[in-house]
């Protein structure tokens, strides 16, 4: 097919690439509501209209009229913190500034994290949500579910007088083993993550609370976080590691948060060059502020905002002298914008230290309870399946192993190790303390109750105790519940599951009539008895509503909807590891996932079974606006009702020498009966097929092949695009 380049020629801030979603109140949604809406095409009301960034800095000029150093200063550097202390003033939020009341201007109160509100102090546990975890909705490649967590999130957030949330997390993957791969929501794939944070982001802004995009940049890996050098080729930077963040700056993300690691001789949150790749070339607007400690006395100057919690010396009043006064005026109007651009001056709720009552408040709800459990269990991914599942036509079944009725582990006492993880919510700052976790034998043993299913249960871990209880007549079916988790400061030892799973999994399936093993992981996990079972499934640490999920897809109420965010490695050499070496080269490239072609994957990127099967028709691709659009007809030929997730995959000419098949599109279909048909159409944005130089920029290939998938390596249907020849075109495009 040949297309003129003039196709090619709008802007691409005006060019419609992702999809638009919409913002519907899910806190005041009954649970019939909520199921109703998540079974349509999930378009409900428009989303309220922020201020522009224009009038946003317009207020923000006038207020700094207004300020003197001091008052500027209060927008600079948090406060809350005694000196070196690692903890917040009681009643505290973890992040604070000061309140400008002369001026109108509120307090920041800042909050952990992406899947949740950090309880903090134990007297908030059980007053919020835990959530699934960025990455298990990152599973379900759904942005307008996605959106709708986020609105939920930042109800909370709001009911706790809290205005800004510290995520979303969405650094792309480099290291299987990496120890927050939980909390970033791209998995592996930059275009995965761009499509997804533009529904965060949007959700939680339209709540009025403030999202910082996190962690700018090249923070993959938590070994020597905050010693290690990072060095990256500018393509690399520019395809893989940059999208997700450049798509929050296009949703309007007020805040970005600069990481710990450095990023060749500059500490993160003072490199100029990233910093003003971040504000000029991605043309961000909002404020940057750094991680916990991470700034230092040259970090003003060379591009941050906001330095945090504020109590580490790398900015005081004395020290403003040192600073341009240029640097000074443009970070504090980069704060004062964000702030009103959201009108956090009209509906900020506390200051403190008078918010004990606010943070104090029960804002969790039987409504956010619901949304949990059914956004977990959209997360699922079904590995396997040789017709053992669902379990509704079983008589007895056996759920085995302790992961199965395995407690959550409470941070907030300061009594135990801070980045302590468990399996439903990683460990650090992204830990959500929870007292209401359903476990995963509390889940299947009510779901099968109701089906009049026996349960039988060991919480054993012991192969030979599992292996006499799987084996007896009477149980029709071995659930081996397995699990493992991570956290922040420090990466996985190895991709195995916890207590000698593997172990455990061969001694049940060499004894049982048919064996299901359900994983509830932080990211990668290796596999190697996957052969020697009936059925695999994978959640990535499920937040509270665990158990419930499970038995929903389990048996059958449910069709199995995730797909892999990531690849699952046949081998942990099938990955990339972490450095002890201070100095960390990222000499993969792009050749990191499913894009290394020396990487064998036990099961692929973006695959994911249903109970049901789906016929792909062949492509046709069309003029679409100023874009390509390729469209493909879907039909569910099983027996059963369920969503597909077609996936549009794009590959360069071999000239290029650029990684064959990287995903460039996808879309859940809604739910489809047998024989049902549906017609999906993907949109390809200039940037879509486009690679990038460090002489030159961005180019535009001339032609493409474009794939029609179900995963990575599961190519159904493929047409080539013809775009007679290759158009380079600058940054003021992105």
């Amino acid at each position: 097919m040949k297309m003129r380049n003039s196709l090619w020629k709008s802007k691409f801030g005006l060019v419609a690439v992702l999809l638009r979603f919409i913002v519907v109140d899910v806190a005041g949604m009954s649970h019939s509501e909520i199921e109703d809406w998540l079974g349509r095409n999930r378009q409900l009301l428009p989303q309220p209209e922020l201020m522009s960034w224009d009038e946003a800095y317009e207020r923000a000029n006038e207020l700094l009229e207004k300020m003197d150093i001091v008052q500027k200063y209060a927008m600079l550097n948090g406060v809350g913190y005694d000196n070196q202390s690692m903890n917040p003033h009681k009643w505290w939020y973890v992040g604070n500034t000061r309140a400008v009341r002369d001026l109108g201007i509120p307090s920041l109160n800042m909050q952990d994290s992406s899947a949740g509100f950090r309880p903090f102090w134990p007297e908030m546990v059980g007053t919020v949500t835990c959530w699934p975890s960025l990455l298990a909705l990152a599973a379900t490649w759904d942005p307008g579910l996605v959106q709708q967590v986020a609105s939920a999130i930042a109800d909370e957030f709001s009911g706790k007088g809290a205005n800004v949330l510290l995520g979303p997390s969405v650094n792309v993957h480099r290291l299987a083993r990496g120890g927050r791969n939980f909390e970033y929501l791209s998995g592996e794939d930059p275009y995965l993550g761009s499509r997804l944070v533009e529904g965060y982001v949007r959700g939680v802004q339209s709540r009025g609370v403030a999202a910082i995009v996190k962690h700018w940049i090249f923070n993959e890996q938590e070994s020597n976080r905050t010693k290690e050098h990072s060095y990256v080729d500018t393509q690399t930077a520019w395809e893989l590691y940059y999208p997700p963040f450049r798509a929050a700056v296009e949703a309007g993300v007020a805040g970005a948060m600069c990481s710990y690691n450095r990023v060749g001789r500059w500490q993160s949150c003072s490199n100029p060059d990233t910093l003003s790749d971040l504000k000029k070339l991605l043309n961000f607007r909002g404020f940057v502020q750094s991680d916990w400690w991470a700034a230092d006395s040259r970090s003003f100057d060379h591009g941050l905002d906001q330095a945090m919690p504020g109590n580490d010396g790398s900015l005081t009043l004395s020290m403003l002298r040192e600073v341009s006064s240029e640097a000074i005026s443009d970070a504090a109007r980069r704060v004062l914008a964000s702030m009103a651009r959201l009108k956090l001056h009209e509906t900020s709720k506390c200051t403190p230290p008078h918010c004990e009552e606010w943070l104090k408040r029960n804002v969790t709800s039987s409504s956010h309870a619901r949304l949990a459990r059914l956004a977990a269990a959209e997360s699922i991914v079904l590995l396997k399946n040789d017709g053992v599942l669902p379990l509704d036509k079983a008589n007895t079944i056996v759920v085995i192993g302790s992961a199965a009725v395995a407690e959550p582990y409470d941070s907030s006492d300061g009594s135990g190790v801070w980045n302590t993880g468990d399996y439903y919510s990683g460990g650090g700052s992204g830990h959500i303390s929870a007292k209401q976790v359903v476990t995963p034998l509390q889940g299947i043993s009510e779901r099968a109750r109701l089906s009049g299913i026996q349960v039988v249960h060991s919480a054993t871990d012991d192969p030979g105790e599992a292996a006499l209880l799987a084996g007896s007549e009477q149980i029709d079916v071995a659930v081996v519940v397995v699990a493992t988790t991570s956290a922040e400061d420090s990466d996985r030892v190895d991709l195995n599951f916890d207590n000698g799973a593997e172990e455990l999994i061969r001694a049940v399936a060499s004894v049982a009539q048919k064996t299901v093993v359900i994983c509830q992981a932080p990211g990668a996990v290796l596999m190697p008895w996957r052969h020697e079972v009936q059925g695999i499934a994978l959640m990535f640490l499920g937040g509270q509503e665990t158990g419930n999920s499970w038995a929903s897809v389990l048996f059958g109420d449910k069709s199995p909807e995730g797909r892999l965010p990531i690849m699952l490695p046949e081998t942990e050499h099938d990955t990339i590891q972490p450095h002890d070496s201070l100095d960390v080269y990222y000499t993969e490239g792009l050749k990191t996932s499913y894009r290394n072609p020396d990487f064998q994957a036990a099961f692929p990127f973006g695959f994911g079974l249903s109970y049901t099967t789906f016929h792909y028709g062949q492509p046709e691709a069309s003029h679409c606006g100023d874009d390509v659009c390729i469209g493909v007809e879907i039909k569910n030929i099983g027996t059963a009702f369920g969503k597909c997730v077609p996936q549009l995959y794009i590959e360069f000419p071999k000239r290029l020498k650029h990684p064959d098949r990287m995903l460039k599109g996808f879309q859940k279909t809604d739910l489809l009966g047998p024989g049902e048909v549906t017609h999906v159409r993907f949109r390809l944005a200039p940037l879509d097929v486009a690679y990038y130089t460090e002489v030159s920029g961005w180019i535009m290939v001339s032609n493409f092949r474009a794939y029609i998938a179900d995963s990575s390596s599961d190519m159904k249907s493929s047409i080539d695009v013809d775009l007679e020849k290759d158009h380079s075109f600058t940054n003021n495009y992105i």
